[in-house]
């Protein structure tokens, strides 16, 4: 099956359908990172109980395969409806301005994160093993995972029902920034400072990832590329600052 024919063979839900499913695949997404994070702190207490370093590795080690769990329930789900992640996106060509606007988007919510969230660490370029095992997980799997979900899956969803690309944009968005608020039920600091802070950077980014896939005529690799390398650079010391607030509390 070629591409093309791939992404031609949709559904045409309702407008009221395709709403309460992709709602509805979000709170499936965070109950899962919220019980598979919360069990592998328990399981791992002793080793979080070693240092930040070991705290950070863990809640993000447990995050990482609760999105792996995810994506599979997510193939499963399109798999009954007839469908696969080439529907999505995935793989797909790109035009030159999609790559563009996704190396524009990296270099600003990197340079964002360094000068405000992360100014002054002054671990973020050395070579250890937790830097180089958590960098590489939170890149491959969040870039990859969440980028399938919240701009292949939501928006195609949403564009299959009719809604236009605003709409699409909007609601992506908006979830993607709602369901890191599961970062406050994780952790157990659940502050509107925190929380509110996550939820409003996250739906930043979403909003931004989700017209670099607009641009990119809906092809997955230019947003998934992008999203892994923000995460390959900032992921563990964001962690890392937030596990130290934690604990300072």
């Amino acid at each position: 099956m070629t591409q093309m024919a791939a992404r031609d063979e949709v559904p045409h839900p309702s407008h009221l359908k395709s709403v309460v499913t992709v709602v509805s695949g979000s709170v499936v997404f965070v109950v899962v990172v919220v019980v598979l994070s919360r069990l592998a702190k328990v399981l791992f207490a002793s080793i979080m109980a070693s240092g930040p370093r070991a705290n950070v590795t863990v809640q993000l080690t447990g995050a990482m395969l609760s999105e792996i769990l995810v994506l599979t329930l997510l193939v499963l789900f399109l798999r009954r409806r007839g469908l696969s992640l080439l529907q999505l996106g995935l793989w797909a060509p790109s035009p030159g301005r999609g790559w563009i606007a996704a190396v524009v988007v990296a270099s600003l919510f990197i340079a964002f994160n360094l000068a405000l969230p992360l100014r002054g660490q002054k671990h973020l370029a050395e070579l250890s093993l937790f830097h180089i095992y958590n960098s590489l997980l939170a890149g491959v799997v969040a870039g990859f995972m969440e980028e399938i979900f919240f701009r292949g899956f939501i928006m195609s969803e949403l564009a299959w029902a009719g809604f236009g690309k605003r709409v699409q944009v909007l609601i992506s968005a908006i979830l993607y920034g709602l369901v890191h608020s599961a970062w406050g039920l994780i952790s157990g600091m659940f502050t509107l400072q925190l929380v509110g802070g996550a939820v409003v950077g996250t739906a930043i980014f979403g909003l931004a990832c989700s017209i670099v896939y607009l641009l990119s005529r809906r092809s997955l690799m230019p947003v998934i590329a992008s999203h892994a390398v923000i995460d390959m650079v900032i992921e563990p010391w964001l962690f890392m600052v937030a596990v130290t607030m934690i604990q300072a509390h």
